[in-house]
């Protein structure tokens, strides 16, 4: 009997027993389900942490300020913080490239008479290079502003199509927090970025001008960006900067240093590593999932073969040898978990299509994702299969047909 003979065998059996091959089927259904998200997860998280560090580049370099302790307590708020002096001073250090500062805050945001609560970064304009944030509209803001503390904005793409459809946004005032601001430019940002904020709905200031400079000391900022010269290991500039802070915020011996230093190369260690934890613990709930499922396949090719004794005898009988009754079994087994696999599969591209609708980022399911899938599932099938397909090879002809 030839393979697909025999597929279309099995199909007419497991149609003959519908709601015991889907129960049967159930548990496959949930492991491949499983084993897809959990590659395809993985795939997103490596691809964009990938494309992120790629637009702004491995060399740069987070400074924040750190939180004191007092006992075993850690605090914030109570030590000297960074500074757009620091800024300045570490930007002429020779293995750095260029150096920004940022003040960071929610505002209330009035586009005429809407509003909306939004994140505000006051920055310097260096930091539009570092980040890659292009200007597509109008004109960024400079130094010069920045010493004037001019209340001029640059919006993100996605603002300006929100709140100035079919109007030119360059010119137009929006409040925030009471204050007036001109808008002067639109940004060419689209997508997530690494903290996870729509990159499209940005709003930039003049450091000086930020909303929220009242909520600090005059000169403090939030945190500073610093990219290192091309050809410059990230340690030594990573060594530059923390000897020049310890030396302006007069650090000396074994006192703690008010601030710490993130490498964007470590969160792309730290991204793969969190990728690998769900790939890992997904892949244990599908690995449990397909060796329930396995089992319960097995159990009901047991009884199927329990059930079809006599047809057994009577193949036999007409001439099939042993190995075409183990091949007859075998494929049924292998029939079910691939249809599972189908099903699972079918399953895990809606959950992706839903996460991509809904929680804004794509999580495309790509042919690999397809062939792993089926391949898991027929391997089940051969595998749970073969101890019921080998026991009905194993009985005999004269025996079987004694059966009622």
């Amino acid at each position: 009997m030839g393979f697909w003979q025999l597929t279309l065998e099995a199909l007419r059996s497991l149609r003959a027993n519908r709601l015991r091959s889907a129960l049967a089927i159930l548990g496959v259904i949930i492991g491949i389900t499983s084993v897809v998200m959990m590659m395809a997860t993985g795939d997103w998280m490596r691809a964009f942490i990938d494309k992120e560090l790629s637009r702004l580049g491995r060399n740069q370099l987070l400074v924040f300020p750190a939180a004191a302790t007092e006992g075993a307590v850690r605090t914030s708020g109570k030590r000297p913080a960074l500074t757009l002096g620091d800024a300045e001073a570490i930007a002429q250090l020779p293995s750095v490239k260029l150096a920004a500062a940022e003040i960071r805050g929610f505002v209330q945001a009035h586009f005429g008479s809407d509003n909306e609560n939004l994140s505000v970064l006051g920055v310097t304009p260096e930091m539009l290079s570092l980040k890659n944030w292009p200007v597509e509209q109008g004109v960024s803001f400079d130094n010069n502003d920045v010493r004037s503390g001019k209340r001029v904005l640059l919006i993100g793409a996605k603002l300006a199509k929100k709140y100035y459809a079919g109007r030119d946004p360059i010119g137009q005032s929006v409040r925030l927090d009471g204050r007036p601001y001109t808008v002067i430019g639109v940004l060419a940002t689209e997508g997530q970025g690494l903290n996870g904020n729509d990159e499209g709905e940005l709003m930039l200031v003049p450091i000086t001008a930020a909303p929220s400079r009242e909520r600090l000391l005059p000169g403090v900022v939030n945190a500073l960006t610093v990219q290192g010269r091309e050809g410059t290991a990230m340690s030594d500039v990573e060594m530059d900067v923390a000897e020049l802070l310890r030396d302006r915020h007069r650090i000396t011996g074994d006192r703690e240093d008010d601030f710490r230093t993130i490498d964007l190369a470590g969160i792309a260690k730290a991204g793969a590593s969190i990728a690998k934890g769900l790939q890992l613990g997904m892949g244990l709930i599908g690995a449990i999932a397909l060796i329930v499922g396995g089992i319960g396949i097995m159990n009901i090719m047991l009884v199927s073969v329990s059930e079809r004794v006599r047809e057994i005898g009577i193949r036999m009988a007409i001439g099939a040898k042993p190995r075409d009754v183990l091949a007859q079994f075998l494929v049924e087994a292998v029939v079910l978990c691939i249809l599972g696999g189908l099903a699972g599969l079918g399953l895990a591209w809606g959950a992706a299509a839903a996460i991509s609708h809904f929680a804004h980022f794509d999580m495309p399911l790509a042919v690999r994702h397809m062939v792993v899938a089926v391949s898991f599932a027929a391997s089940v099938g051969l595998f749970f299969g073969y101890y019921p397909a080998r026991r009905a090879s194993k009985l005999l002809p004269i025996e079987c047909l004694r059966q009622d």
